[in-house]
C-alpha cells in the first residue's frame, strides 16, 4: 500500500488514478522537479562509475605494448607445462602404468585412482622411499601448476585493482619460478631413488626450465608495468564522479546534499553557458511579440 505524496493519506488498489481519490492532488507530478534532479544527479554518478570501470578494463588489457605483453606472457606458464619433464612407470604385476611430469599427466593422475595408489605405497617397508620421492616429486610439480593458473587468474582479474594486481602477478611469477627448480631437484632425486626399486622407474627431464624462464618473463613485465604504470585515459571529471558514486553507495553523502551537476567541467560549463544563451533569446522573442502586440 502507498501513500499519497501530498495528504500522506493511504492508497488503496482501487486507487488506479493519478489523482488521490482525498486532496486531489495529481500524484504524477508532486515533487516531479526534485525528483528529476534526484534522478538527473544519480545517472551523472552512476554513467561515470560504469565508464570508469570500462576505461580500466580496457586499459589493464590492450592500454599499451606493455599490457598486451602481460596478457601474453599470462599463459606462456602453463604452455611451458605441457612440455614434458621427465615422468615414471608403475610395474604392477598384472600390467604396467605411468604418466609424464606434464600438466596433462598430473591431470590424468590426480582425476584418475594412480595418486591414491602411490600414497599407499608410501607406507611399504619395502617400496616406500621410492614412492615417497615420487609423491614429492609430483606435489611440488603441482605447486608449480597452481602458480601458473594464479599469474593467469591474476592477469585476468588486473583491472579490479590494476596497481595491487601487478605486484601480485610478479610474486606468484617469482613464486612459479623458484617452484619450478625446487620441483626440478626433486623430480631429478625421484629418478635416483626409482633406481634402487622393483616396481617403479622414473625419470628426469629439462620441460621445467622452460617453465622457470616463462614464469620470470611473467614477473618482467609486470614488474616493468608497476614502474612505467598503465595508461588509462579518463574524461574530464569522471575519476571526481565515480567517487563520489561510490562514497553515495556507501551512505557517506547524500543525493540531496550534491549539487547540479555533481562535478562542473567544460562540457557541463558549455552546456549551461548554451541553455542561458536560448533563455536570453526566448525572453527577448516573447518581449518583441508583446510590444508588437502592445
Amino acid at each position: 500500500m502507498a501513500n499519497c505524496p501530498n495528504c500522506g493519506k493511504k492508497l488503496t488498489l482501487l486507487n488506479v488514478s493519478q489523482f488521490c481519490p482525498h486532496c486531489g492532488a495529481n500524484m504524477r507530478f508532486i515533487n516531479f522537479e526534485e525528483n528529476f534532479y534526484r534522478e538527473a544527479k544519480y545517472a551523472e554518478l552512476a554513467q561515470a562509475n560504469v565508464k570508469a570501470k570500462i576505461k580500466r578494463f580496457k586499459g589493464a588489457f590492450i592500454g599499451s605494448k606493455l599490457t598486451i605483453a602481460r596478457l601474453a606472457a599470462a599463459f606462456l606458464p602453463l604452455i611451458a607445462l605441457l612440455l614434458p619433464n621427465g615422468g615414471f612407470s608403475l610395474k604392477l604385476p598384472l600390467v604396467e602404468a605411468g604418466a609424464d611430469f606434464g600438466l596433462l599427466g598430473l591431470i590424468s593422475l590426480f582425476t584418475g585412482s594412480g595418486l591414491s595408489y602411490v600414497l599407499d605405497m608410501t607406507g611399504s617397508e619395502v617400496f616406500g622411499a621410492g614412492f615417497a620421492a615420487l609423491r614429492t616429486a609430483l606435489f611440488s610439480y603441482a605447486a608449480v601448476a597452481v602458480m601458473a593458473a594464479l599469474v593467469l587468474l591474476s592477469t585476468v582479474l588486473c583491472f579490479l585493482s590494476i596497481k595491487k594486481m601487478q605486484k601480485a602477478i610478479a610474486a606468484f611469477a617469482c613464486l612459479g619460478a623458484v617452484t619450478s627448480v625446487v620441483s626440478m631437484a626433486f623430480i631429478s632425486a625421484f629418478a635416483k631413488a626409482s633406481q634402487a626399486s622393483a616396481m617403479i622407474d622414473g625419470r628426469a627431464g629439462f620441460g621445467l626450465i622452460a617453465a622457470a624462464v616463462m614464469f620470470l618473463a611473467a614477473a618482467a613485465v609486470n614488474l616493468i608495468l608497476d614502474k612505467k604504470g598503465v595508461p588509462v585515459e579518463y574524461e574530464e571529471g569522471m575519476t571526481e564522479r565515480a567517487e563520489i558514486y561510490r562514497k553515495l553507495r556507501r551512505g557517506e553523502v547524500k543525493l540531496e546534499d550534491l549539487p547540479q551537476p555533481v562535478v562542473e567541467t567544460e562540457a557541463t560549463r558549455l552546456l549551461e553557458a548554451k541553455i542561458a544563451a536560448e533563455e536570453e533569446n526566448y525572453k527577448k522573442e516573447v518581449g518583441e511579440e508583446a510590444e508588437t502586440d502592445g
